[in-house]
């Protein structure tokens, strides 16, 4: 692999690959091997699809640096990808694998090199939003499930990635260029379909419940949570600055149906308990690290079986580190899920004060400085009487426990107490909403 600390090594290196030409055509062969992608596609010998699946393994390795990724993009690497016409070619249901072979490196390299670039590189947003477009097709079938009955790890994975760009994007669409209307009309449309896809999955997505250790359920409920922590966040970007507010939510409170507040509360409640288990879990796991030596033989054997295939063989002393390994990395995914828990329940209140605020404040007198974007008269009117009991009837729903569950879990866990400073923050302007 490539490895950014050799230094000027490193950059020897790249610079010979891309003088010598390696680069622009290794980036210009992925477009030429389409027919032999549509082969593997359509058979049983998927050597194509490994392949395709290597290079774009490669230039994600590349894109990982500011250096590599630069040399990419000035390769043109994003437009090529644009032209990737396989991935209009979707294999059916039974074929969904070979759909995941396809997809997955196309936007872990495209999300590694937006990274490596940082937020406020133009030319990349641009012209990796216009691949969104592009491929907007395929976007909103991976988004949606299409031809799929119960999602797959590979689903979850590819969705992932998908929506973890997707959120990227929205964040730093306002850095795009204005004046390019065709493109920003384009942009909209694409991005309101997919915003409704997005915000509809986090009614199918549920938090992860009962903490595991199996390594399969472990992994699949990490990924999940980092899927909707990707939605949450891509609604936070979609209600926009903090001049002119874009409400994502309608107002409705009690009703379970429909993309609302209510949504928003639940989901605040289910990650408050769910984190609270995993918290629990993550203390368990590092208390028995650090006594190994106290827990059952048998508990050892079981937890060491996950790090080495064969403890039979192995030494009492060589099983208990095997065992100590294995907490460490069940610790570690704990410590992760707690973080991802950390930023949910920070954009949740989040776009809880900046709903209650729009619907509070703006809607009932749009002279007011906060700005936003004024609702449909339709629109306005069938919400009227949910806008006007919503200052009374939040505190039924947002709770003052609920708040300090809130306040508390931020405190405790958060490893920034500039975090915790903006969370608590926040609980307080909702709090001040709701007794104006």
């Amino acid at each position: 692999g490539i490895n950014a600390e050799y230094g000027d090594t490193y950059q020897n290196w790249l610079k010979h690959l891309n003088s010598k030409g390696y680069i622009k055509h290794f980036i210009e062969s992925i477009n030429t091997d389409n027919q032999n992608l549509l082969a593997g596609l359509s058979s049983d010998n998927i050597k194509p699809l490994f392949i395709y699946e290597a290079k774009l393994a490669f230039l994600a390795q590349i894109a990982q640096t500011e250096a590599g990724a630069t040399t990419l993009l000035e390769a043109g690497i994003i437009p090529r990808l644009s032209e990737l016409t396989i991935l209009h070619q979707l294999p059916i249901s039974s074929e969904l694998y070979k759909q995941h072979l396809l997809v997955q490196p196309v936007f872990t390299l495209l999300t590694s090199l937006l990274t490596s670039l940082g937020s406020r590189h133009v030319v990349a947003n641009q012209q990796a939003s216009h691949l969104v477009c592009v491929h907007s097709e395929l976007i909103s079938s991976i988004v949606k499930g299409d031809g799929v009955l119960e999602r797959s790890k590979h689903d979850y994975q590819d969705l992932c990635v998908v929506t973890s760009l997707l959120a990227w994007l929205r964040a730093h669409q306002h850095d795009l260029d204005e004046e390019d209307v065709a493109v920003s009309i384009q942009l909209q449309s694409t991005g309101t379909q997919l915003q409704r896809h997005l915000i509809n999955l986090l009614h199918s997505l549920q938090l992860p419940g009962k903490c595991t250790t199996a390594d399969t359920d472990l992994e699949v409920q990490t990924i999940k949570l980092q899927i909707i922590t990707n939605i949450v966040s891509y609604c936070v970007s979609a209600m926009g600055t903090s001049n002119v507010i874009h409400a994502v939510f309608s107002p409705e409170l009690g009703t379970k149906k429909g993309n609302n507040l209510n949504l928003l509360i639940g989901m605040l409640q289910k990650a408050l308990e769910a984190s609270s288990q995993h918290s629990d879990a993550y203390s368990q796991l590092i208390h028995k690290a650090m006594h190994v030596n106290q827990l059952s033989t048998e508990e050892q054997r079981e937890l060491a079986s996950c790090v080495a295939p064969d403890t039979d063989k192995c030494s009492a002393v060589q099983r208990a580190k095997y065992a100590e390994l294995r907490l460490e990395q069940l610790a570690d995914t704990k410590d992760r899920q707690l973080a991802l828990y950390t930023q949910l329940i920070e954009n949740l209140i989040y776009l809880l004060w900046r709903h209650v605020q729009y619907y509070t404040v703006y809607c009932k007198d749009p002279t007011e400085g906060i700005g936003g974007e004024p609702l449909p008269k339709k629109l306005l009117s069938a919400n009227n009487d949910y806008i006007k009991n919503l200052a009374r009837e939040l505190p039924l729903h947002l709770t003052d426990p609920l708040l300090k569950k809130v306040v508390d879990f931020c405190s405790n866990k958060t490893s920034s107490s500039m975090t915790s400073s903006f969370t608590s923050a926040l609980v307080r302007r909702v709090r001040k909403l709701m007794t104006a």
